[in-house]
């Protein structure tokens, strides 16, 4: 038998891992990620930008349902730093630099604390070792305890258990909690998992802390479909049904349009009606958005499942894949796949990742609007957002972002920082185009160049005075230089 089987049956042979309760109060205790244990320029740091994105993501929902959120750090006084009082600090004197008032006892700057969270110091490493963290919970009305930070198999494997003897139900968030090596990491959470805490992926933290996600769309954003020259089709990825609109003609060259992280197709409805005289426009309903199904997982691998899943499904000989944003990336992640295409067209894809500059709109801006539309929008608040586009597409946006899952954006957007473009970019192949606004947040000059640099085979082409909106910022400009490049590839 192999040794892992054995070891499942031991553990099953004593009654552990049984699930843990979720109560309706919950807390979420961020530990210790200040920029001592985030940043590799520390002694006792790593790069968890990964980690950090993800607690990011978890502390934004929180905020949204008004679940408390608890912050520590370990801090140390120049006495305690540079004197034998403390125990701990024998065995890891790499840790006398988290001294009271440096650097590294601030909270990493990627996360955003506000007046009106908690935050608990302590010398050791649980959160609750002599500090005041289980009466505040307990002041709080907290039934369960959601825990990420740092270090796994360190601060946070012994807040998690402190968590549990003094009576909370405890989940930790695999994605958002990290470690020096993956050794650890992983035994800390197979021991907590075993026998302490449930460990739960960041979509379902993210769905535990969030308000219902509940996707809605009125009979006016029905009736939109009436004016939309295409003709729906259905195709299944495993279990999840995807919807697209199919604008024809049916013997003409396929292009698979696939949106932005808040764009459903009809969105792109502009774009696409403009194409057909050239090549049969496809666009995607990205799962999670408009009349496609929600989704266990919103991952680039998961995405690009999904585009081979439509390729096959309505038959779409040598496609050309075209994505937006987030659609550029999952064409970027299926193309470097082996997907057989004809070519591939790349429109402002997200160049951040791990050890880069963050997504420059925050997940908080994302979900605002979100919240905006569920509880009933029009165009003209739209236009504070989107001043630029077009009245139209200020009007779809307004009746259409609310048919997207709050779960998606906030994994998507996480995804943005945890998951590297420049990892599938490099051996997407050749034709392969890459569009970009000349004045994006997004592909800055740097990162264009940058671009241009790993995968010197592609050309690129800016939209003058465009931002990372390019087609809605800059329609005429763009739908001609789409053209031109589509011309290119027929």
């Amino acid at each position: 038998m192999p040794a892992d089987e054995r070891l499942d049956s031991v553990y099953d042979r004593a009654g552990f891992g049984a699930s843990v309760p979720r109560g309706s109060r919950p807390a979420l205790v961020v530990v210790d990620l200040t920029r001592g244990f985030t940043e590799p320029g520390f002694p006792s740091g790593a790069d968890l930008t990964a980690e950090v994105t993800a607690t990011a993501a978890l502390v934004a929902e929180a905020r949204r349902r008004n679940v408390p959120v608890i912050y520590t750090a370990i801090s140390y006084t120049p006495a305690e730093a540079d004197g034998d009082a403390i125990a701990w600090l024998r065995k890891a004197p790499g840790m006398r630099a988290l001294r009271e008032g440096s650097e590294a006892v601030d909270l990493d700057p990627r996360i955003d604390q506000r007046e009106g969270d908690h935050l608990v110091l302590k010398k050791g490493a649980s959160a609750f070792h002599g500090t005041a963290l289980a009466a505040l919970l307990t002041s709080l009305g907290t039934d369960t305890v959601v825990v990420c930070g740092a270090t796994t198999s360190g601060c946070v494997r012994a807040t998690a258990v402190d968590a549990v003897q003094s009576g909370f139900n405890t989940l930790v968030v695999r994605e958002a909690c990290g470690d020096r090596a993956r050794a650890p990491h992983d035994a800390a959470l197979f021991d907590l998992q075993a026998k302490y805490a449930d460990v739960i992926g960041l979509d379902d933290a993210l769905a535990y802390l969030s308000v219902p996600d509940v996707r809605t769309l009125g009979q006016a954003a029905l009736a939109d479909l009436g004016t939309v020259p295409a003709t729906s089709r259905w195709v299944r990825s495993g279990p999840v049904r995807l919807h697209v609109l199919d604008y024809g003609p049916s013997d003409g060259v396929p292009v698979l349009l696939l949106p932005g992280i808040t764009s459903p197709a009809v969105t792109m409805d502009f774009v696409a009606r403009e194409l057909t005289d050239l090549v049969r426009p496809l666009v995607l309903d990205v799962r999670g958005r408009g009349l496609s199904d929600d989704a266990p997982n919103y991952d680039l691998g998961s995405y690009a499942t999904d585009v081979e899943a439509v390729v096959a499904g309505l038959d779409l000989r040598d496609p050309i894949l075209f994505g937006h944003s987030m659609g550029a990336r999952i064409a970027a992640r299926a193309a470097a796949g082996g997907l057989p295409l004809r070519g591939t067209v790349l429109v402002d894809p997200p160049l951040s990742g791990p050890g880069r500059a963050p997504y420059p709109t925050t997940l908080d801006a994302f979900l605002g609007q979100l919240d905006q539309a569920r509880r009933g929008t029009d165009a003209d608040e739209v236009a504070r957002s989107w001043p630029r586009w077009p009245r139209r597409e200020q009007e779809l946006r307004a009746r259409w972002l609310s048919s997207c899952s709050r779960t998606a954006i906030a994994a998507t957007h996480a995804g943005f920082e945890s998951e590297d473009f420049f990892t599938d970019w490099p051996r997407v192949p050749a034709p392969a185009y890459f569009l970009y606004g000349g004045a994006s947040p997004v592909v800055t000059a740097a990162g264009a160049a940058e671009a241009a640099e790993r995968n010197p085979a592609a050309e690129f082409v800016e939209i003058p005075e465009a931002g990372h909106m390019v087609f809605w910022d800059q329609p005429d400009a763009a739908l001609a230089a789409l053209r031109e490049v589509l011309r290119k590839l027929l």
